[in-house]
């Protein structure tokens, strides 16, 4: 697997595949080797969740219900298929089921939020699920988020412009911070500044080489970049 977790960091993702194949029809084959293998699979075809992707998620979830990486892979597939609704609904429920904040959940909550703006559903903030999630990092409350709606369209730009460079600040001082990078990524993103979200992704995507195996940040970002424009 360690071959297999170098070509994947070097975005070798053809070669990823190949050197984790035979690690996961061993017997010892854990539901974490599993969720690696699929997130290679998905990343060999950018961001397409195949058939042998999909088996490889449905094994790694039978074997541990509870692992995040599958939960989440399981959510893309469904959207993929269209089945958006089972999809964010399967997203909430795993956020429902944290024993408190855990890295991960941020990465749910953007995925719950994308599909669930083209389901008509309302925004899921982190903090209803970790309310300690996130400690000083600035950024929008649910206060925050309802202040903007009933703003101008000029007034909530500069809102979110603030928000963003509060944060963007405070990364220059804490810059080991990878949901924070995440975070600004998203923000420039829907600011439409292509060139500073894809900076502020190379940097996390820097940050998450050293996440656990588990952990679905690390295709959350790679899918962030592939979907920006140039």
């Amino acid at each position: 697997m360690l071959l297999g977790q170098t070509y994947m960091r070097m975005g070798r993702y053809r070669d990823a595949v190949s050197a984790m194949e035979n690690v996961t029809e061993r017997p010892d084959a854990s539901s974490a080797i599993l969720s690696q293998y699929a997130e290679a699979l998905i990343a060999a075809d950018d961001g397409i969740v195949t058939p042998a992707a999909r088996a490889a998620i449905g094994r790694a979830r039978d074997m541990d219900p509870s692992n995040p990486a599958a939960t989440y892979y399981e959510a893309i597939a469904l959207d993929q298929a269209g089945d958006g609704a089972e999809a964010h609904d399967l997203l909430i429920a795993r956020l429902d089921a944290a024993n408190g904040p855990a890295p991960w959940m941020e990465a749910f909550v953007a995925q719950a939020n994308s599909i669930g703006e083209t389901l008509g559903r309302e925004p899921v903030s982190l903090a209803a699920f970790a309310p300690t999630a996130g400690g000083d990092t600035p950024g929008p409350t649910a206060g925050d988020v309802a202040a903007a709606a009933d703003m101008s369209e000029d007034d909530r730009a500069a809102f979110i412009r603030s928000m963003v460079e509060r944060l963007a600040e405070r990364l220059r001082d804490d810059p080991d911070d990878l949901d924070g990078w995440m975070r600004l990524g998203n923000a420039y993103r829907v600011l439409g500044e292509a060139a500073k979200a894809r900076e502020a992704y190379l940097t996390a995507n820097r940050l998450a080489e050293t996440l656990p195996p588990d952990d679905p940040r690390a295709q959350e970002i790679r899918q962030a970049m592939s979907e920006l424009p140039g």
